[in-house]
């Protein structure tokens, strides 16, 4: 049996390693997880910590990561190697024929005696017939890429692209998607950079985030929050009133039409009462229209029931409260989606609750999932802003505010961090 034993700085970083290196299957053994303080004298000051997953795999289904000359990464590099060695060959050999006028040549032939003196200590040049067999398998890794889908590149100039783009597919988009956001990074970067992940990375993050709308929250006095259920809505609406109420100083009221879940229910009047606000429960679309109409406050923020995408009818009711309300008033309706959700699942939930009108988007509980590329993708594709991202409990800290560029930056950060990582190795 081995043991393993992994860190990260969040639990789904250390998470994503050891799925990473060991697999997932039932041979992997996972024996606990836990936070551990960091040991350095920073650590102990800040009381820092870090996530520590230990575990074990059975000898007989052992999960061996790959080994360095199997990757593509490598066999490219070594492509690469003998292939600018044969570009020196023939430029070395270019030169030393040259050219003629009147029938003499302006530089005489070097004798293969000299040629070694040329080429770089060690080095041999490869044959007519090796460079035949290279030259093969660089078609045959081209072949091999486009038959998956991937972009049309030069595998051994561009494999810092080829990576970039075989990292978004790997945190969720679209094969589409990514081969696009290769294309275009690759046609905004000098062909010299193609080399450099700083550079390369850079460049991508402005491109991604031409992909990405934002917009303010809380524009209309009547905000209300839909979504599947568990996706955070309750806990992202209250963020949104302690934003209001206790940090703005603005007059809110909390009103819900979840009737479904008593804790949710009193979950929200505890808040309400901490924040001081009033909080009232509409089980009627008449009750929240008369609830709306008596409020003094400032900002309403209306609570809703959470519902599976594919439960159309009680989707249907929900949508009579809304109906009711719209007849006098503008909502400005929030769709919260949590960052696991997977591409068709983002899809379905896109569709499904286009039923509501929503036009902000809001990303919850990104402090849980490796990464939310699927929603981005769905949201650029729906042409839709996202207003706010969530990352916790707490009401007071936990969110932030929608900037396209830290959402690209995030996406692709892990990418240029394994680069990094791999550097000071």
């Amino acid at each position: 049996m081995h043991y393993f034993t992994e860190h990260g700085d969040s639990h789904a970083e250390v998470l994503a390693k050891v799925r990473s290196k060991y697999g997932t299957g039932p041979e992997v053994l996972i024996s606990h997880q836990r936070a551990v303080p960091v040991k350095s004298l920073w650590g102990r000051i800040t009381g820092a910590k870090r996530w520590e997953i230990s575990g074990a795999i059975l000898e007989k289904k052992q999960v061996q990561p790959k080994k360095k000359d199997e990757t593509i990464d490598n066999k490219l590099k070594l492509l690469e190697e003998m292939l600018n060695r044969t570009s020196f060959r023939k430029s070395t050999e270019a030169s030393a024929r040259g050219s003629s006028t009147e029938g003499g040549p302006l530089v005489r032939e070097i004798e293969p005696s000299l040629r070694k003196e040329i080429l770089p200590i060690g080095v041999v040049p490869p044959s007519t017939e090796q460079i035949r067999r290279l030259e093969a398998e660089v078609a045959e890794l081209r072949q091999a890429l486009r038959s998956k889908g991937g972009p049309d590149l030069d595998l051994i100039k561009e494999r810092e692209l080829l990576s970039l783009y075989e990292h978004c597919v790997a945190i969720g988009f679209s094969p589409a998607f990514a081969e696009s956001l290769a294309m275009r990074t690759r046609a905004e970067v000098a062909s010299t950079d193609y080399k450099l992940r700083k550079k390369v990375h850079a460049k991508a993050c402005e491109v991604l985030a031409e992909h990405i709308r934002t917009t303010t929250s809380a524009a209309q006095r009547i905000v209300t929050l839909v979504g599947p259920t568990g996706a955070g809505k309750t806990t992202t609406l209250v963020k949104l009133a302690a934003r209001l109420s206790v940090m703005q100083k603005r007059r809110v009221e909390l009103m819900t039409i979840d009737n479904y879940r008593i804790a949710a229910t009193e979950q929200l009047k505890v808040y309400a009462r901490i924040m001081d606000i009033p909080c009232k429960v509409c089980r009627t679309p008449d009750e929240l229209c008369t609830a709306i109409d008596a409020s003094e406050a400032e900002f309403i923020l209306v609570d809703t029931s959470g519902s599976s995408p594919a439960n159309r009818d009680f989707l249907a009711r929900m949508k009579a409260f809304f109906d009711a309300v719209h007849a006098q008033h503008s909502i400005e309706t929030h769709l919260v989606i949590p960052a696991t959700t997977r591409l068709q699942d983002a899809k379905l939930l896109f569709d499904r609750f286009e039923l509501f009108n929503y036009s902000r988007v809001i990303i919850s509980k990104i402090d849980e999932s490796y990464s939310f590329a699927p929603i981005v993708e769905m949201a650029d594709i729906w042409h839709r802003p996202f207003s706010m991202l969530t990352n916790g409990q707490d009401v007071a800290k936990d969110w932030l505010d929608a900037d396209r560029l830290v959402i690209a930056e995030a996406l692709l950060k892990k990418w240029l961090d394994d680069s990094e990582s791999i550097d000071r190795k």
